[in-house]
């Protein structure tokens, strides 16, 4: 049997409950670090990665041009291999910066010192102020917010700095005014706001806490593998800011992609942007990555305005031509709206031409015979369904790369929106693998 029967029977084998996440724990990966949208489940991931690595000896370099929560990079890090991950989101980057960072156990003294320095606070000096910071904080809860935020920036340790930026994002998130059941940005109830009394500080603590035990035992699990020397990762990490359509920001060649694109555009499906929004008000730039060159604080919808189909192209009828000649089923989709239809529809355009040019760049910075993993999932618009996966495999046709192995699993372990406006569709998700 060759090499590449063994990987395809290998795939084919994996369990449907495997596929589905259903014993998938938040603990796994550092996962619940921060509630980030539509994570990657890793006990998916590395049953797929298992499979490949199982008959593919090489030396491994793994790329997720999308890399959200990171989830993936750490899943790499796991099997021992080379890492690179990038996404335009600077929340994105804080995270991953975290996640893929091999903490020590001071840190957990560290955190003590911040915990002591923050029950003695009492200044009640608010240190951040933007368009309707009111609105979506509480005048208690600011003051508290900025009593951290000022500890914060007296820690000398940049990375131990990263470390409580991205709690604080998460306190962010819990102790807004925002509602938490959607990614959009809706502010609650004013009676429900006037009932909620939250203290920053004390989900500071609890949150730290919870995530210096959860990157810890990251650590552990990495060291009994053999993967950490003097506490750091022996194999290379890569984390980027950047944008994926226009470029892949790493010199590394990789021969295995893992990712998961956003669902068609950003703005009406998942809004990383929206849900980043106000934790990236309370931290500095600097504190990130100051590669970083968009105003990503200018308004709600700066960074999905950005992110893949969020803007309008130039020229629909050449961007249609392009597309229709790429993808059958695209086009076929298409025919099927009237004019106005169509003009509802362009989102769907814009978000392909977007991907089309991110393909590009990715198989520029592949290896040859590498494997490329995508989750996608589909959705409807105007009532009709988007088959993301067979307009991808068209895509990736079109450019000489065919489709290796096609799974489907159930939506269990994801953090999905439950109130965006989302189709029946998005129950299922389909891995497309294929072969460069």
């Amino acid at each position: 049997m060759t090499t590449r029967a063994k990987i395809e029977k290998s795939l084919y084998s994996i369990s449907p409950d495997i596929l589905n996440g259903v014993n998938c724990s938040n603990k796994e990966n550092a996962r619940r670090i921060i509630n980030y949208p539509a994570m990657m489940v890793p006990s998916v991931q590395e049953s797929i990665i298992q499979s490949i690595l199982d008959y593919y000896p090489e030396e491994i370099s793994l790329l997720d041009p999308f890399m959200g929560a990171s989830n993936t990079l750490v899943t790499g890090m796991k099997f021992g291999v080379n890492v690179f991950g990038q996404d335009i989101n600077p929340l994105s980057i804080l995270i991953s910066q975290v996640k893929t960072k091999i903490y020590d156990y001071s840190l957990s003294e560290k955190f003590e010192d911040l915990i002591l320095k923050l029950d003695r606070s009492r200044s009640t000096k608010i240190e951040i102020d933007f368009n309707n910071i009111d609105k979506w904080f509480k005048k208690e809860v600011q003051v508290e917010l900025s009593q951290i935020y000022r500890a914060i920036l007296k820690e000398p340790d940049i990375n131990i700095r990263k470390f409580y930026w991205v709690t604080l994002a998460e306190v962010i998130r819990l102790t807004s005014n925002d509602r938490t059941s959607t990614f959009k940005m809706h502010v609650r109830p004013l009676e429900e706001i006037t009932k909620r009394n939250l203290s920053p500080k004390e989900y500071f603590k609890k949150i730290g806490k919870r995530n210096i035990a959860d990157l810890l035992t990251l650590k552990s699990e990495l060291s009994e593998k053999g993967f950490i020397t003097e506490n750091s990762y022996q194999k290379s990490v890569g984390v980027h800011w950047g944008d994926s359509k226009l470029k892949i920001n790493t010199k590394a060649r990789c021969n295995l992609l893992v990712t998961s694109p956003p669902y068609g555009d950003n703005q009406t499906t998942v809004t990383y942007g929206q849900f980043s929004y106000l934790p990236l008000q309370w931290i500095p730039i600097s504190e990130i990555d100051e590669k970083i060159n968009i105003d990503y604080l200018k308004a709600i919808q700066s960074i999905d305005s950005l992110s893949l189909g969020g803007k309008t192209v130039q020229d629909y009828n050449l961007v249609e031509k392009m597309l229709f000649e790429k993808s059958t089923t695209l086009y076929t989709l298409f025919q099927k709206f009237n004019e106005n239809q169509k003009i509802k529809a362009k989102k769907v355009l814009n978000f392909f031409h977007d991907l089309d040019s991110t393909i590009d760049n990715i198989l520029n910075s592949m290896e040859d015979d590498s494997y490329l993993i995508w989750t996608v999932g589909n959705r409807s618009v105007n009532k009709e369904v988007v088959e993301n996966d067979n307009i991808i495999a068209e895509l990736f046709k079109s450019k000489g790369v065919d489709l290796f192995v096609d799974l489907e699993r159930d939506i269990l372990g994801k953090r999905m929106p439950n109130k965006n406006n989302f189709s029946s569709t998005m129950s299922k998700e389909k891995i497309l693998i294929f072969k460069n």
